[in-house]
């Protein structure tokens, strides 16, 4: 379930946490993703229309919730998107079968504690509040191709200091 992660770049935009809705879901903003012509450019350019990705960048009382694709760490970003480079370190994965692009429409809160929970039965040390980590990260990939869907939670155990 550990694994060695690689410096990713993850391209797309940044929504705080007020704007998740009454059913704890980003949906409004994935569409707004969605329907972004610039976004919609720039996968098409770089081949990313079969991935998508989710970031939850958690902080100590709140947290940041990023949707777009994970890209080469030398990709240009578009004016109207934004990067945010995640380090190379140590990650707990997890991955599903049979997923689509509605698995971003579910409560945030359930996706993240139910993978939180599986974690934690691993026997891996997490923080109750994530944001108290020094990588307080967890990156949902999906490709639409293969229905795959891997979730990473980002470990402090690897890093150098």
């Amino acid at each position: 379930m550990k694994k060695l992660q690689e410096k990713v770049t993850f391209i797309g935009r940044p929504f705080p946490d007020q704007l998740m809705d009454e059913q704890k879901t980003f949906n409004e903003a994935n569409m707004e993703m969605e329907q972004n012509q610039v976004f919609q450019n720039f996968i098409t350019k770089n081949n990313l229309k079969n991935t998508r990705s989710s970031l939850v960048v958690f902080g100590p009382e709140n947290f940041m919730y990023w949707y777009g694709v994970v890209a080469s760490n030398e990709t240009a970003v578009p004016k109207g998107l934004m990067k945010f480079v995640l380090p190379k370190t140590q990650v707990a994965v997890e991955e599903k079968d049979n997923q689509n692009i509605s698995f971003f429409s579910q409560p945030l809160n359930m996706i993240i504690s139910q993978f939180l929970a599986a974690v934690a039965d691993e026997g891996i040390k997490i923080y109750q509040n994530p944001g108290d980590s020094l990588t307080p990260y967890i990156l949902q990939n999906l490709n639409l191709d293969t229905k795959k869907l891997t979730q990473e939670l980002y470990l402090e155990d690897s890093l150098k200091n």
